[in-house]
């Protein structure tokens, strides 16, 4: 029997999401007498084991309705041809969007240009400045993904080269505008992380001028005639419950407000320039 609910989302909103889905589930059996059942993957992305994979699983399998983030295995070409062409997911959604921004370290930076948006991360004046979250290995592909796609390979590769390597915000943040930040003078990192640099000494939070980069959650359901609880499934999504498990990481929900913010290449559900984008990133990052 296929799972009502799978949820792969990153660990600042999976603990929280799937206490408010049980909390939600809980008040519906209790006073409608419904099961939904769900699955939140212990660990996401390249850590998964290969029976978490949709891709794998036999079709009478894959979840009536799986949300994830857009950047893992719905952006595969694999995915794509089993799950979207085939018509066994009718429905994607937009739900939510994962922003990320710039955090320049002004006193590192010197004499640079203060970047006022990412495509002009592809000047070469900031040769190894730029911070990046993730490692060698699973690299944040997002600011080279959208360059990429509006700038096209050339400006994507002069982006890359100017990456210094990675740090995770929390670590990051320690020693922004300090004389002991080593990472470089231009941090890219989610927004959540950012608004907590805005009081920090010889640091300014960018507000880009073509709108966020974003990763958008995204919510894949069969046909309703196939999903019995679609219903219900859509009823939590649209709660206030599920919209605070968002906003309190400051991610926004895919409303016509916050959609406004969002730069508008990054309003898809399908990505496949990052079976492109990786190799990319990996190849120059590693040498």
């Amino acid at each position: 029997m296929p799972v009502d609910f799978w949820s792969e989302t990153a660990s600042p909103v999976k603990n929280p999401l799937k206490e408010a889905f049980l909390h939600y589930s809980g008040k519906l059996y209790e006073n409608q007498n419904i099961v939904l059942s769900s699955y939140f993957p212990f660990v996401m992305g390249g850590d998964m084991p290969s029976s978490d994979y949709l891709i794998n699983m036999d079709l009478q399998d894959v979840p009536d309705n799986y949300f994830t983030m857009g950047f893992g295995e719905c952006s595969t070409l694999r995915f794509y041809e089993k799950l979207i062409k085939t018509g066994i997911y009718s429905e994607a959604q937009i739900v939510s969007w994962f922003p990320e921004t710039m955090v320049v370290d002004t006193r590192r930076l010197a004499g640079r240009p203060v970047p006022e948006s990412f495509f002009d991360l592809t000047d070469s004046c900031y040769r190894g400045e730029v911070c990046i979250i993730g490692s060698p290995e699973v690299p944040d592909p997002l600011a080279a993904l959208f360059i990429y796609k509006k700038l096209g390979e050339e400006a994507a590769k002069s982006f890359i080269l100017n990456i210094a390597g990675f740090g995770a915000p929390v670590n990051a943040i320690r020693h922004i505008g300090k004389s002991s930040n080593n990472f470089g003078s231009i941090f890219i990192m989610p927004l959540f992380f950012a608004n907590v640099c805005r009081e920090l000494k010889h640091t300014k939070v960018i507000n880009p001028r073509e709108g966020y980069f974003a990763e958008p959650f995204i919510l894949f359901s069969k046909a309703e005639c196939e999903n019995k609880n679609y219903q219900y499934i859509k009823e939590f999504v649209n709660s206030q419950d599920f919209e605070q498990v968002f906003s309190e990481k400051c991610f926004f929900m895919a409303d016509y407000f916050n959609n406004s913010k969002i730069f508008p290449l990054c309003k898809k559900t399908y990505f496949p320039e990052l079976e492109f984008i990786y190799p990319m990133l990996r190849e120059s990052i590693t040498g």
